[in-house]
């Protein structure tokens, strides 16, 4: 069977005038924010639902100590500690993306946030990563408040992985790594309008050539009390707890946390490949406020040439724009700075009862500062998708001289319809940070798509995958709750929209008429009911070879069967060929299975110095830490091989280990006439794996593959240093690629450490001294090991 077609087709030559002004299709979305909105679909209900997701505290634990105080210059003290808090910040699958727990710990959860949202973006699409050539990667961040966390435990501490899970570029970087995307891949960091910024570079970026698909967005996670504490001594925190946006009364915002990413391609592109459009971003623009009486404080003019700008460049007429989600933070000068350019740019000349509505999401959720623009971007995609405009809350009044009369500006303080008029819905978005950067999307509803004709044919073969048996179980039960909440939806769309995302090892597979009998297959599923896959595969490839030598006569849905027997044994069919055309539509997205991975200062005094390994909630039948992609075979933890002896305190272990006296280099081996022996070699190259990638010894197999343990070269770098110390011998890394085994590695360390016998060299007589000017050069020899480790990297 073929395998599915890329989705990314090669642009046509594109006039650049034309290129330049084209629309951008969002046709992929995520997030995760407070009040449960880990979806779109979950903020559009939040918002309609008109829900305060702030809390009075951080989630209990997040802050150690006391700081709340009413004085602003307080010192170590804030006005406000209320937020936007998401429950859990230290939970990352990181088996899921192939990262060890050791470097996982290390890793600034906005990483690992930024790749969570990025998988989920792009399923939503109906993207698979592998298969999305010249993608570029945009995401926006401002504070790194997990830096301090980690230096709390002191330099002893510091660990391979600390300088790329701190640095704030590799947020973008880690995305690109990791899901293998070859386009520009950029952390952008302009404050508040950073996410903006980073819609803005991307649809730069398609619009020039530079990428055939993008990936924006920006993530925010507020982790200690100390950024708070400054932003409440610069004034701009709310005392009452709560962002009152464009109300008389505002005292400034509250902060909230969260990210999201929108997966971006040129309109053109995106009609022609099938893909669902939530909105077109029609154009944006940038700027700085210039020198003015204050760097933090908003400038209108600023503002006001900002949008001009925009709308000149989208060739867009200003008074066609009906909704513009506000930066909106609720203090008293940004506020009506704000209001002041929004009524001189896009409420002047508008009809009679025709106002500019505005709002801000801050309201629902506090302000995400790096991810701010994003929130506000992925609501109006949602609105404009839906017609609606949700209520901003907590307003009753704006300030005296800004209120419709005067400026041709309404807030939304009220859930409304969308205006209706002849001409297409658009709306905008603005962002603005403290530092003078200013940014301002403009957005039109997607253009009418032909729905998919009926192919006269009932049955589909739906398919589903995890990397694991309890993440395939989950999955299966979101899904089947999903369907019975949304019964309207199509079986093609539901078969179409599963298919198009990356297949991993777990699958399960069924032939249906309807949505009813899939929900009944998820049933059973469920229940432990369904039938034994076990299928004889002679019968299955009989049967395809009938229905190739002779069409016609197998029936079409026993065909669908055995496709889907062979997917669920590994092979992934041609799904043009198998089911007909459907429509990419939102579905639950992968429920990764996480585990608290965090820099626990208590972990440090532990006598080896690495963080205790986490609980696995996965299927503990299967060890190994692979790419999302599945591309390494899954391999049962004791099959056909002999594990370690259960170790319980590594501590203990390593004080029973030959220490490097006896561990001697072969010289002193011989000396002593003794090694350590194979098996000596094995607990303590088993030992310090484990303390590298970050795991219980128990958990490493003998014969199990590196890769699978998610050992890249920082990994072996480390292995290889920290196998030398102990042994008194070098061990070059090269050798941990050669030998990519607990069992192949210690052989060959015992090959490094046994001495040549003492017999042969009595017998064989002492070479002569060469002559000093002939002196040969003496060269380390390298083993076969090394070899084929050292032409695997020349060879690229």
């Amino acid at each position: 069977m073929k395998k599915a077609k890329r989705r990314i087709r090669p642009q046509p030559e594109v006039d650049a005038a034309a290129r330049a002004a084209e629309p951008i299709a969002v046709i992929g979305m995520s997030c995760r924010f407070a009040g449960g909105a880990d979806s779109p679909e979950a903020l559009w209900r939040l918002l309609i639902e008109e829900t305060d997701a702030i809390a009075d505290a951080p989630p209990p634990g997040r802050w150690p100590g006391n700081h709340l105080g009413s004085d602003r210059a307080a010192a170590g003290k804030t006005v406000s500690v209320a937020g936007g808090y998401l429950a859990d910040v230290a939970g990352f699958d990181a088996d899921f993306f192939g990262i060890t727990p050791r470097e996982a710990a290390d890793m600034d959860p906005q990483q690992r946030l930024a790749l969570e949202l990025a998988w989920e973006a792009c399923e939503d699409a109906g993207i698979r990563p592998d298969r999305a050539p010249h993608t570029g990667v945009y995401l926006a961040n401002k504070f790194n408040d997990y830096r301090a966390v980690k230096l709390a435990r002191g330099a002893t501490a510091i660990t391979p992985f600390t300088s790329t899970g701190d640095v704030e570029g590799v947020i973008a970087n880690r995305v690109s790594y990791v899901l293998g995307f070859d386009g520009p891949s950029m952390t952008v960091n302009a404050s508040c309008a950073g996410s903006l910024v980073a819609v803005h570079l991307a649809c730069q970026a398609l619009r020039a050539g530079e990428s055939a698909l993008a990936l924006a967005g920006g993530v925010q996670l507020n982790l200690i009390p100390e950024t708070a504490i400054g932003l409440s001594a610069l004034g701009v925190l709310s005392a009452g707890g709560r962002s009152r946006t464009f109300d008389a009364s505002a005292d400034g915002y509250v902060r909230g946390e969260g990210g999201a990413v929108i997966v971006l391609k040129p309109l053109r592109q995106a009609l022609r490949d099938g893909d669902r459009v939530y909105c077109t971003l029609l154009g944006s623009a940038t700027n700085n406020n210039g020198r003015h009486h204050s760097m933090p404080a908003s400038s209108a003019d600023g503002q006001r040439q900002l949008l001009r700008r925009a709308c000149e460049r989208a060739g867009v007429d200003p008074s066609t724009i009906d909704y513009v989600e506000a930066h909106g933070t609720g203090t008293a000068v940004g506020d009506r700075a704000e209001l002041s350019a929004l009524a001189a740019v896009y409420g002047a000349g508008r009809a009679p009862g025709a106002p500019l509505i505005v709002g801000s999401v801050k309201t629902n959720i506090g302000h995400t500062e790096a991810a701010a623009g994003m929130a506000g971007l992925v609501k109006v995609a949602l609105a404009v998708s839906r017609r609606r405009i949700p209520r901003s809350l907590h307003f009753d009044r704006v300030p005296d001289g800004f209120g419709p009369a005067a400026t041709g500006v309404r807030v939304a303080d009220t859930a409304m319809a969308w205006p209706r008029h002849d001409g297409p819905a658009r709306a905008a978005v603005s962002a603005f940070g403290f530092g003078g950067s200013n940014a301002h999307v403009l957005v039109e509803a997607a253009p009418a798509f032909e729905p998919v004709g009926d192919s006269g044919v009932a049955e589909r073969l739906v398919v589903l995958s995890a990397r694991s048996e309890a993440a395939l179980r989950e999955h299966a039960r979101r899904l089947r709750e999903y369907l019975v909440n949304h019964p309207d939806i199509r079986l093609g769309d539901l078969a179409h929209t599963l298919a198009t995302r990356s297949v991993l090892q777990q699958r399960i597979a069924t032939v249906a008429d309807d949505i009813d009998q899939v929900v009944e297959f998820l049933d059973a599923y469920l229940d432990g009911a369904t039938e034994d896959a076990d299928a004889d595969e002679n019968e299955v490839l009989g049967l395809l070879l009938s229905a190739a030598l002779r069409p016609g006569t197998v029936a079409h849905r026993d065909l669908l069967h055995a496709a889907g027997t062979l997917f669920e044994r590994g092979v992934e069919p041609d799904w043009a060929a198998v089911n007909p055309p459907g429509r990419t539509i939102s579905l639950p997205t992968y429920p990764f299975q996480r585990e608290r991975h965090w820099a626990d200062p208590q972990a440090q005094d532990r006598a080896l110095g690495v963080a205790a390994p986490a609980t696995p909630s996965r299927d503990e039948s299967l060890v190994e830490i692979a790419p999302p992609d599945g591309s390494v075979r899954r391999s049962p933890a004791g099959a056909s091989v002999t594990t370690p002896e259960r170790i319980g305190n590594t501590a203990t272990v390593a004080d029973s280990l030959p220490r490097p006296a006896a561990l001697a280099s072969p010289s002193r081996a011989g000396e002593h006439g003794t090694t350590p022996g194979v098996a000596a070699l094995a607990t303590l190259v088993t030992t310090e794996l484990a303390e590298v990638v970050g795991i219980a010894p128990d958990r490493v197999a003998v014969r199990q593959n590196f890769e699978q343990l998610g050992i890249g070269s920082v990994h072996a770098v480390e292995l290889s240093a920290r196998l030398g110390a102990r042994l008194g011998v070098d061990v070059p890394a090269a050798i941990i690629w050669g030998c990519p085994t607990v069992e192949l590695l210690a052989a060959e360390l015992d090959l490094r450490l046994t001495p040549a016998n003492p017999a042969t060299e009595a017998a064989s007589p002492a070479p002569a001294a060469p002559d000093a000017d002939q002196r040969p050069l003496v060269e380390e020899v390298l083993s076969t090991a090394e070899l084929l480790a050292l032409s695997r990297e020349l060879l690229g």
